[in-house]
């Protein structure tokens, strides 16, 4: 079981997704757009038994909900 968990960066902006199990220990994690290091947790995904799943969210200007399935 992993988790996959979307991060923002505080200081661009930028959005990138990190899987829990390959995060460095006792290492920094950084935004590979700035280097920057003020980040916060967006979304986190639990992935078990090769299905990733998120829950399901509406998107900008659509008035439907989407899920989205990812086969690993």
């Amino acid at each position: 079981m992993d988790i996959e968990m979307d991060f923002e960066c505080r200081e661009c902006g930028w959005v990138f997704t990190r899987s829990f199990l390959l995060l460095e220990h006792g290492r920094i994690l950084k935004c590979p757009f700035c280097s920057g290091t003020r980040l916060g947790v967006r979304h986190e995904a639990v992935i078990e038994e090769g299905i990733a799943e998120s829950p399901a969210e509406r998107l900008p200007g659509e008035d439907h909900y989407v899920e989205l399935k990812i086969k690993l």
